[in-house]
This record gives C-alpha cells, sequence and structure tokens, in this order.
C-alpha cells in the first residue's frame, strides 16, 4: 500500500540522520563568528582581523548559508524517498533465455536512478553526517555550488569538517558521464575522454571516469571526508533504503565490521596514519571494495538520467537544427571558437579559428 507523499518525504527525511536539528539561532549569531554544525569544536583558522575589510576569508553568511542548502539537500532526498516508497518493485528474471545474466524487469531503471538520487543526497556519507555530495552540486546551480557568497569568495566548498575546503570548486556534473574513457587519439594527437585536466578521472578501472570521479569525494579530506573508502559500505549497511542497494547490486553486506569502526568512520580523514584505518578482512575488504564501486556506478547512473542530464539546453537544440542563436548568442558562438580560441582546451568537435577569413571544416560533435 502506498503511503501519502507528504508523510512519505517526512519518513525519509528523519531517515536522513535521524533527523539533522538545525540550530534556528545560527543566522542571529555574530557575521563573523561561525559556528560549524559539526560536534566537535575545531581551531578557527581564519579569525575576524580587526579592522580588515572583509574581516575573514570565511563569507560572513556561510553558517546560515550552510543550513539553508542543507534543508534542500534534505527535501530533495525526501523526494528520492517517496519515489521508492512508490515504486512497484522490478522483477529480477531472466526471459532472455539460457546463459544470460538476469536484469531487472519492468521498473529497473527507475530503480537504479532513484537509488543514486538516495546516495547523492544522503548526508549520512559524510564523517558528522552534515554533507551530501549534492551540497556542493544542487540543481538549480547548474549540479555546481549553491552558494552565492562561497563562489565569490572562498570559491572552494567547506567539507563535513567545515574548516576544511576543497581545493577547487565543484565542478558541474551535467553531461560528464558521457565522457568516454580517457585515451590518446595518435590521428588527431589530442587526448579524449577521462575527468580532470590532471588526469585523476580515468575510467580506466570501472569504464567510467564519471563513476571514478564520484569515489573521490567521500574520502577527500577537504570535501565529505571519510577515512577510509570502507566507511560507505557501513553508512549504507545502516541505511533506510539498503534493500534497494540489495536488489539493484546483489552485495554482500555480511562484514564483520570491528568494535572501533563507528569511533573511525566518524572522525574526518587525515587523523590516522593509513588510508584504511578499518582493519577488515581480505575478504570483507573485497566485499566492502566492490559496495564502493557500485556506490561511483550508482551516482553515475544518476547523473545519466533526465534527473541531471537532460540535454534540454539551447546550445543543444542549435546543434540539432530546433534553435536558432540570437545575434549576441551567435557572437559568443564565434569568439568561443575564434578570436577567443576557448575550444583549443574546451574541445566541442570544432575546429579553431584563429585568423580572418579562415573556413572551419570541423564536424559537429557526433557528425
Amino acid at each position: 500500500m502506498r503511503r501519502h507523499t507528504s508523510a512519505v518525504i517526512a519518513a525519509g527525511l528523519a531517515a536522513v540522520l535521524g533527523i539533522l536539528s538545525v540550530p534556528h539561532a545560527a543566522s542571529a549569531q555574530a557575521p563573523n563568528l561561525f559556528q560549524p554544525d559539526i560536534p566537535v569544536r575545531p581551531y578557527n583558522p581564519y579569525p575576524p582581523l580587526p579592522g580588515s575589510v572583509p574581516p575573514t576569508v570565511l563569507p560572513p553568511d556561510l553558517q546560515p548559508e550552510i543550513y539553508r542548502v542543507r534543508r534542500e539537500v534534505q527535501t530533495i532526498f525526501g523526494r528520492y524517498f517517496a519515489e521508492w516508497q512508490a515504486l512497484t518493485p522490478p522483477v529480477l528474471s531472466n526471459t532472455q533465455g539460457e546463459g544470460n545474466p538476469p536484469v531487472l524487469q519492468g521498473t529497473g531503471y527507475d530503480a537504479v536512478r532513484i537509488l543514486g538520487g538516495l546516495l547523492n543526497f544522503d548526508e549520512n556519507m559524510s564523517p558528522f553526517r552534515n554533507e551530501a555530495c549534492a551540497f556542493c552540486h544542487m540543481p538549480y546551480a547548474a549540479f555546481s555550488g549553491p552558494i552565492p557568497s562561497v563562489n565569490l569568495t572562498m570559491v572552494a566548498y567547506p567539507g563535513s569538517f567545515r574548516y576544511r575546503a576543497n581545493k577547487r570548486t565543484a565542478q558541474r556534473f551535467t553531461y560528464a558521464p558521457f565522457f568516454g574513457v580517457l585515451q590518446y587519439n595518435q590521428v588527431q594527437g589530442l587526448f579524449f575522454g577521462g575527468e580532470f585536466w590532471d588526469g585523476r578521472a580515468t575510467g580506466f578501472k570501472l569504464e567510467s571516469p564519471d563513476a571514478e570521479q564520484a569515489q573521490h569525494p567521500p574520502v577527500d579530506t577537504g570535501e565529505m571526508g571519510f577515512p577510509d573508502t570502507a566507511c560507505i559500505a557501513l553508512r549504507i549497511s545502516q541505511a533506510v533504503y539498503r534493500p534497494l542497494f540489495e536488489l539493484v547490486w546483489g552485495v554482500d553486506f555480511d562484514i564483520n565490521w570491528p568494535s572501533n569502526v563507528e569511533q573511525i568512520c566518524s572522525t574526518p580523514g587525515g587523523n590516522f596514519p593509513t588510508a584504511t584505518p578499518i582493519t577488515l578482512s581480505s575478504v570483507d575488504r573485497t566485499k566492502a571494495n566492490n559496495i564502493y564501486d557500485h556506490w561511483g556506478q550508482s551516482i553515475s547512473f544518476l547523473e545519466h538520467t533526465p534527473d541531471v542530464s537532460p540535454f534540454t539546453s539551447k546550445y543543444d537544440a542549435f546543434l540539432v537544427g530546433n534553435y536558432t542563436l540570437t545575434a549576441d548568442e551567435m557572437a559568443g558562438y564565434n569568439l568561443f571558437n575564434g578570436k577567443g580560441n576557448c575550444n583549443s582546451c574546451h574541445v566541442d568537435g570544432r575546429s579553431t579559428l584563429l585568423t580572418p577569413g579562415q573556413t572551419d571544416t570541423g564536424n559537429t560533435p557526433g557528425g
């Protein structure tokens, strides 16, 4: 029996972390006093500087803005939770004949999409249960950073441990799952595929740079900050949507966790002498690694769907002949491919016009 949507969303919010308590007094605090939403009071490396403008590198509205985004993340988590509760379960069956692996029939696509949404918007996937992947990738900000004051000052976003920030601005992951595995094209003399200019998400292991990229933030000390990839397996094993993860991936959560695993996974990375502080047998480590791989694949699948990559921009319509660029838009397009030389780095599949009178003979993407 399906539950009323509002009740389901409320249950989903409560399931995120037993529910987040956002202090109403946060916005009333002195603007220069940054009180992080974490259970410990860390050393503040950015104290107010008397007479300095701005008085600190931290935006004065940072704390209430963090709470705002967290409420939005929880709301969207609740929507995916409601979708899951209303979903007719897919059937794992083999209708293709003997010798073929079973597949999720019926609502399988939506089951995998919803699982990706739940994982992406779950704040439990961080030591202090206060930061989901989506905190830095919100839909209304083109799946990038949603706090204007941060975008204008810090640029990099605060992680689960609020006085740590990432090394870069949050990339937009729209269309990113369609990038191929990193390769060098000898004919064109160019690298194609992969994610990031430093080549750290090649896709060599999972055959998906996007899935590999999704595995980085959970254990990046400046982002979600887990000290061990196995913490993701632990938190998913405790999640209310664990049955959906098991249905989609058929994974084995029967892992013999050590008695101190909760303490370890509640401690930000960088506080241990090893990248694998959770003591696991080789068999259990393999199980945890398998779950972590499926974590990345689930996030990437979500990004493949119209929830994230709808291909509805003006430029998408222009490429298929369904939209005529305005004069200003065409001027920007020509600048991108011409004098600006932008597409020498942001390769769009076209040639680059460097001098007046040249003719672009390159093919459109996919042409």
